[in-house]
């Protein structure tokens, strides 16, 4: 039995801290996934049609995040030196295997070795989804109805904050000693936030209204719900397939090397952090709706800026402006997601929020990545400008529900007007 008395969950410093952390550690291994990745296998001789494969199959695992969070929700676990309960464990397992994984890459040539690397980038992603959809499991177990949408954007932040700091370092790490070094670093930030949870107490007993029960699939088969899985389809799309593109079309569409697409990217995380902290304010002011309707206009809108003026002077100023509208458009799906989300079923029912929202995102970035040796960058961000549209009626319909629904037996305050 866990005799810790203490948690960093019990404050909301406490909580701040851990969730803040857990993300940074995320923001960092994405660094490399988000903007390196592509154009790793593309140094290699890749494809447009393997980086396409690939793209759409590492979203897979992020799709199996339904039966991954249900499983959570329902069993717990016991694992010597992971801990034991429905999250700990989980979320110290992915970590694990994200760091075996990112060991092992580092000796499989990516493009002569296909289906080998394939199947590693497949494990590491199996590790990364393990680890995502359980700790938002636990932000629902522990942050109260107040604070959701002010953990969700710490959560941001921190990501961002990984992100913006490594996507720098990685572009210069790499420029001198070659890529295997950077999947050793991914192996190592996997490792950094094991110590940490083992200050984390989950409860002993879970509350009522957070105890696992199949009921609440049943709240899932409403028109509502289904309006907001299409909503997260056309968002992902359109936003996670431009942001598959941008470091490829900064390197060769506008010939930046890796140290200036690593500096693009970076700004583009400073960005992030930028939106996230005008989510978290707006949150506060004005309703989420609103919030989504001005979020869906920036979006497109820097879409086709990106479109009609980039050039390697400006496009690093672009991508601040892009990385503010993609953290906001995040911020805002999230946000609805956990209102949402049933707490006898936290981890299930935000899991199967996010799967349907990587749906979309595997979409977008396997048509973007398999596009681009035969359609201009430039006409592909305007298509996905157009696509991104799609969200406002969609928007439109949800505030209409919101002014009805009830969410556990009660109405979300995030969903309503005020």
């Amino acid at each position: 039995m866990d005799e810790q008395t203490f948690s960093l969950t019990d404050t909301r410093n406490g909580r701040f801290f851990l969730f803040g952390l857990l993300y940074f550690v995320q923001g960092a291994m994405l660094a490399y996934v988000l903007v390196f990745n592509n154009l790793y296998l593309r140094q290699f001789g890749a494809s447009a049609g393997q980086l396409s494969l690939l793209n759409g199959l590492l979203v897979v695992p992020f799709i199996l995040k339904i039966g991954i969070g249900l499983l959570s929700d329902k069993v717990p676990l016991a694992l010597p030196w992971l801990g034991r309960g429905h999250r700990r464990p989980y979320i110290s397992l992915g970590l694990m295997l994200i760091a075996v994984g990112g060991v092992a890459a580092a000796f499989v040539p990516p493009v002569d070795r296909y289906p080998l690397f394939v199947t590693v980038a497949l494990f590491i992603a199996l590790g990364l989804s393990l680890y995502d959809t359980v700790m938002d499991g636990l932000a629902i177990d522990v942050t109260p109805d107040d604070e959701q949408a002010q953990v969700q954007g710490v959560m941001v932040i921190g990501r961002a904050l990984g992100l913006v700091m490594m996507a720098a370092i990685y572009g210069r790490i790499i420029a001198v000693y070659g890529w295997q070094i950077i999947f050793g670093a991914v192996a190592l930030f996997a490792l950094l936030p094991l110590p940490l949870l083992g200050r984390v107490r989950e409860p002993p007993h879970r509350l009522a209204a957070q105890m696992f029960s199949w009921k609440a699939l049943r709240g899932l088969w409403r028109a509502e719900i289904g309006r907001f899985s299409l909503y997260a389809v056309v968002y992902s799309t359109a936003v996670y397939g431009a942001n598959a593109i941008i470091t490829l079309f900064a390197n060769e569409e506008l010939g930046g090397t890796l140290v200036q697409v690593g500096d693009v990217a970076a700004l583009g995380g400073i960005g992030m952090l930028i939106g996230g902290g005008w989510g978290m304010v707006m949150a506060k002011r004005i309703s989420i709706w609103r919030q989504g309707l001005w979020t869906t206009g920036v979006v497109s809108l820097v879409l086709l800026l990106i479109a009609a003026v980039a050039t390697l002077n400006n496009i690093a100023a672009i991508t601040l402006l892009w990385g503010v509208a993609l953290a906001a458009a995040e911020l805002v799906f999230i946000t609805l997601a956990m209102a949402k989300s049933d707490r006898r079923m936290g981890a299930g029912q935000f899991a199967i929020f996010m799967a349907i929202s990587n749906a979309g995102t595997g979409l977008g970035q396997a048509v973007t990545t398999g596009l681009i040796d035969t359609v201009d960058f430039r006409w592909i961000f305007v298509g996905l400008a157009l696509v991104n549209l799609l969200a406002l009626p969609l928007l439109a319909a949800m505030r209409a529900d919101g002014r009805m629904l009830v969410v556990d037996g009660q109405q979300s305050p995030l969903l309503t007007d005020s």
